[in-house]
């Protein structure tokens, strides 16, 4: 019996595991969701595009050239879409305005339909509309509302006018029920990755990035002497992020402030044990000890050493040179 029982318990397994691969086999490779997003596909890559700033959106402002990155991804299997966009303005890459919107059917409705969120300028905003793909053509109805309750309504249009150019324009917007202006900009797509902004160097040219980030920081490391605010200005990036050694995060303007207001006398400070690493025409990242020694606004002397790490970055300026400057900073008490 025991024998019996064995080899009838094999036979039904092997039925059992016959029967589950032939169930999976049989299920469909598609779904209403994939059905009603095929027309997406001609859209899914990387695009890039260049326009004129556009106001009327609660953060943003007229004015200046901005630079598009966008892009059309599947999620979920191909059963939803994901479409993020990131400005800039040209001259500054100062961010204009983020965005993401997931696009997907509605099961309760059977109805393609979009969700997004995102930021015009430092203000966020949220939103959801409805979606309808014809033929080459996208086509959302958005109602947004900003964080200050600023309330927008506006359509837009994707339209794919050959395999290398997609056109994005908005219509029929709404600001707090205050007309809009029309807008365009054509996007071309990438048709390979984007090389990285820190392209490759030669040993040569790293040798001389290397001795400009060093003559920077080694002028940086005098100004707590010289008090030369202006000098720190045009190396710290607008983006810069500067975190002192008891955690305090400061963007430019407040660590610039802070700079101005230090009453300490400072007499000496010296860069120790101090390397750049250049990993690009356009990036580096350096590291070192800093003591500096004075007396503080009591007149009590101090003696003071700290380990820092900083990212340098090369941009381009409005005047259209390109500058290193310093985008983040942070620095640990030793003594």
């Amino acid at each position: 019996m025991k024998n019996k029982l064995n080899i009838s318990t094999v036979v039904l397994a092997l039925f059992s595991l016959i029967a589950v691969q032939t169930t999976v086999a049989q299920v469909p490779n598609t779904s209403p969701a994939k059905e009603a997003l095929k027309g997406m596909r001609p859209f899914i890559g990387n695009w890039t595009g260049e326009s004129d700033a556009f106001g009327g959106f609660e953060g943003l402002e007229e004015g200046g050239k901005i630079l598009w990155a966008a892009r059309f991804r599947w999620l979920q299997n191909k059963t939803a879409v994901e479409f993020t966009s990131q400005t800039k303005y040209k001259n500054t890459d100062k961010r204009f305005n983020s965005a993401s919107q997931i696009m997907s059917l509605d099961a309760a409705t059977g109805k393609l339909r979009t969700i997004g969120y995102g930021h015009d300028g430092s203000v966020y905003w949220s939103n959801t509309g409805s979606m309808e793909i014809e033929g080459k053509s996208i086509t959302l109805i958005i109602n947004e509302i900003t964080i200050n309750k600023t309330k927008s309504k506006y359509t837009v249009k994707f339209t794919k006018e050959s395999p290398k150019i997609l056109s994005l324009q908005l219509t029929d917007a709404y600001v707090d029920g205050k007309k809009q202006k029309d807008w365009e900009v054509k996007l071309h797509r990438i048709t390979k990755s984007p090389r990285p902004a820190q392209l490759a160097v030669s040993a040569e040219e790293a040798e001389k990035i290397a001795e400009v980030i060093t003559k920077l920081d080694q002028q940086w490391s005098q100004t707590a002497l010289t008090k030369d605010t202006a000098f720190l200005k045009s190396i710290w990036a607008d983006d810069l992020r500067f975190t002192q050694h008891d955690g305090k995060v400061n963007d430019k303007e407040t660590a610039l402030a802070d700079a101005e207001g230090n009453t300490d006398t400072v007499t000496s400070g010296v860069i120790s044990d101090y390397k750049v690493r250049v990993y690009g025409k356009n990036f580096a990242v350096v590291a070192g000890d800093y003591h500096s020694t004075g007396k503080d606004k009591d007149g009590k002397p101090f003696n003071r050493k700290i380990r820092f790490t900083g990212v340098w970055v090369r941009k381009q300026m409005s005047t259209g040179e390109r500058k290193w400057q310093c985008v983040s900073d942070h620095s640990t008490k030793l003594e």
